[in-house]
């Protein structure tokens, strides 16, 4: 089983390096890692990464169309697709967390069933109090993080998936393949292996586990949107890497920073990611590409810190500490309007 992943990346420099050294260790085999504008020297990265089976392709949309679109199609018609037994589209701010024993991803399929489509739930992590980028592994910086089967806001029941690319789908989507035909015989399984409800894998427009027990026996999907409160100082300034309108602002921060629970099962995959790391860091040139986009990211915080604006609205990050999940019957009331909404 070959796994691709496939992602769209701007400005990622001081985070990238790990990122790829995590999957790799998990036995991701191929990269196909579309860029955007880099400002920071991500693209420079990526270039030097091709030795280790890392493709850059630079993302040039039409004007007025999608980021995340366009580079969704062109993985879909690239050979590594072609190649691929498996395809995983997620995020360089998440982090496939594997549960023990399971040290790879083909020991999870083999755990879940070789099925066409296994979810990966997300779980949000907090800013852990850590105001100042500083180097360091995201996973070992920030453990704190929302309690399991946190249903409001929506994106605490969100998910990405792992899918076959043999399997009935006929595109890659932002959460979950797009469909071929009815699909109606497709297999999905939970985070815990498990068959998802009928009607699951026919329901294309559900990107949400609302109303589903909590599920992540197997796996769950690590998810740092915030990271420090530097870092997303310097994330919303340039924007997210595949949408080019949705604000990045202090409702974004609330929705997602959630400190309320010490969460490291990831840690027993460390070992195997710092030596992936080191590897990639001996690369030529991507030890010091590494260091020069941490310092491009220190000097435009620094650079932000002269507008009143920006620093007004990094007090209040540093305010708003952390969210907290809400009770039973509010979630229950707020997720009935949200279904009723979106019906």
């Amino acid at each position: 089983m070959r796994v691709l992943l496939v992602s769209a990346l701007r400005d990622e420099g001081p985070h990238l390096l790990e990122w790829i050294a995590h999957h790799r260790a998990l036995g991701v085999g191929d990269f196909l890692l579309f860029s955007n504008d880099c400002s920071d020297g991500t693209d420079a990265m990526l270039d030097a990464l091709a030795p280790v089976d890392v493709t850059h392709m630079r993302n040039r949309p039409a004007p007025g169309k999608s980021l995340q679109w366009t580079a969704l199609k062109a993985a879909w018609d690239h050979p590594l697709r072609k190649q691929a037994s498996h395809i995983l589209h997620i995020d360089c701010d998440e982090f496939v967390n594997l549960r023990p024993p399971l040290k790879t991803l083909n020991d999870l399929i083999s755990a879940a069933g070789d099925p066409d489509a296994i979810v990966l739930p997300w779980r949000l992590f907090g800013h852990s109090r850590r105001f100042r980028l500083t180097p360091g592994l995201t996973t070992e910086q920030f453990i704190r993080a929302a309690p399991p089967g946190c249903d409001y806001p929506v994106t605490g029941r969100q998910f990405k998936t792992l899918f076959r690319a043999d399997g009935p789908f006929r595109q890659i989507g932002v959460h979950r393949p797009r469909l071929k035909g009815s699909a109606a015989g497709a297999t999905w399984v939970d985070g815990s292996g498990r068959p998802m409800p009928d009607g699951f894998a026919t329901t294309e427009h559900r990107i949400n586990l609302f109303g589903m027990p909590e599920a992540s026996e197997l796996v769950q999907l690590n998810h740092y949107s915030v990271r420090s409160a530097e870092s997303f100082m310097v994330k919303r300034a340039r924007g997210l890497p595949n949408r080019r309108t949705k604000a990045i602002d202090l409702t974004y921060w609330v929705e997602r920073n959630f400190n309320t629970e010490e969460e490291t099962s990831i840690a027993h995959l460390l070992p195997a990611t710092r030596a992936e790391l080191d590897r990639l860091r001996a690369l030529p040139e991507l030890a010091r590409l590494e260091k020069d986009a941490l310092a491009w990211h220190r000097g435009k915080f620094a650079e932000l810190m002269r507008d009143p604006a920006e620093i007004q609205l990094y007090g209040r990050l540093l305010l708003a500490a952390g969210s907290m999940p809400l009770p039973d019957d509010a979630v229950r009331e707020l997720v009935s309007h949200y279904q009723a909404s979106h019906a």
